[in-house]
């Protein structure tokens, strides 16, 4: 079974970051992450404070918390600058199913490195796709 440590980079969806901050299944894989470089874009971001509010009415948790339990999550932000030179393939490989998704495929296409989502829209895509699933069984090891 491989390990997070055969992972250098994950583009991270917003999902994951939003399960994290609410202490879902993806912040193990954060935890147990060191040495990974996890990366979103300032697209998914903003997607992530849009849920934030909403997230905290339906779980009861103070908007603050998660607010500073998103702060400490090791994740470095790009801007779109980052990765514009991969969008318009993004846009060819996923456009049609979602235009929304192509900030974080850019992203991984840039970075080339694997996209962390539940996303079924990435699929079949040209960049390796991993689930919190499959990232959590290789940081328990089963």
């Amino acid at each position: 079974m491989k390990t997070l440590k055969d992972l250098e980079k994950l583009a991270v969806d917003a999902n994951p970051l939003l399960s994290a901050i609410i202490g879902g299944a993806a912040r193990a894989v954060f935890l147990g992450g060191e040495g990974i470089g996890f990366y979103t874009t300032s697209f998914n971001l903003k997607e992530v404070e849009r849920y934030i509010p909403r997230l905290s009415a339906e779980r009861d948790i103070p908007l603050d918390d998660l607010y500073l339990a998103f702060s400490m999550l090791p994740v470095n932000i790009r801007d779109e600058d980052f990765y514009k030179s991969m969008m318009k393939r993004a846009g060819r490989l996923l456009g049609k199913r979602d235009p929304d998704d192509c900030h974080l495929l850019a992203l991984g296409l840039k970075l080339r490195c694997p996209v962390w989502t539940n996303d079924s829209d990435f699929e079949g895509l040209e960049v390796k796709v991993l689930s919190t699933t499959e990232l959590l069984k290789r940081v328990l090891g089963r």
